[in-house]
């Protein structure tokens, strides 16, 4: 089973190009294992070293209809600059179905504008809360695309990259976890902002997708709204 790190480990590693390794820092943990591949194994939500952990239990129970006891987590995407986690529910076969996932894209030609299309698409959909840079919230999709450092201690001059957060409930068609997603999503921007820092008011959208503005003498790089 894939574990993820605490915060001190995991920002250590990300600076070693291992970005999966994002958590909040609220626990500490002992070490954990590690492995480059996928699993498909699952662990408990209340996990804290799960990437899905950020997830609050009530918004599994909006997103599974009321399952989060059954509920399982597992890292499903894991490369250089990519991670996800998927929340998994059983079906009635004895197979398992997603119901939610939270992923990390660093620096991925064209991924912003691609899932901004995706969710711009979907009936419903509202702008999401400035701290998260450029967002928009619909049923079964949250997107957030924020400048943040490519690495921890990269220096006050050093290039800002985009990075794109998004949080899916799949079998919520109703919305009913939409809330949680959002919620999600700023824990997952406030931990990048905190490891290698996040200037979400330097990015704007315009007809060519979501852009990245110079710094100005008002710039933010905190994500609390």
């Amino acid at each position: 089973m894939h574990r993820r790190t605490t915060a001190a480990l995991s920002l250590t590693l990300l600076a070693a190009t291992a970005l999966a390794g994002c958590t909040s820092g609220e626990e500490e943990p002992d070490t954990t294992s590690s492995s480059s591949a996928p699993t498909t194994e699952g662990a408990a939500p209340a996990d804290p070293d799960w990437f899905c952990r950020l997830f609050e239990s009530e918004t599994v129970d909006a997103a599974t209809d009321g399952r989060a006891d059954v509920a399982r987590e597992a890292a499903v995407l894991e490369t250089e600059d990519e991670y996800q986690c998927d929340v998994m529910v059983p079906t009635e076969d004895g197979g398992t179905e997603v119901a939610l996932s939270l992923s990390m894209h660093r620096n991925i030609p064209n991924l912003a504008d691609e899932i901004l299309a995706e969710v711009k698409a979907l009936e419903g959909n509202v702008p999401g809360p400035p701290y998260l840079g450029v967002s928009y919230v619909a049923n079964t999709l949250a997107v957030s695309v924020v400048p943040c450092k490519a690495a921890p201690n990269a220096g006050d001059e050093a290039t800002e990259v985009p990075y794109v957060f998004v949080a899916r409930a799949q079998l919520d068609t109703e919305g009913a976890a939409n809330g949680g997603l959002v919620e999600a999503l700023n824990r997952l921007v406030q931990e990048m902002d905190q490891g290698v820092g996040c200037s979400p008011s330097n990015i704007e959208e315009t007809d060519q997708g979501a852009q990245t503005q110079a710094p100005g003498d008002d710039a933010e790089t905190t994500t609390a709204p």
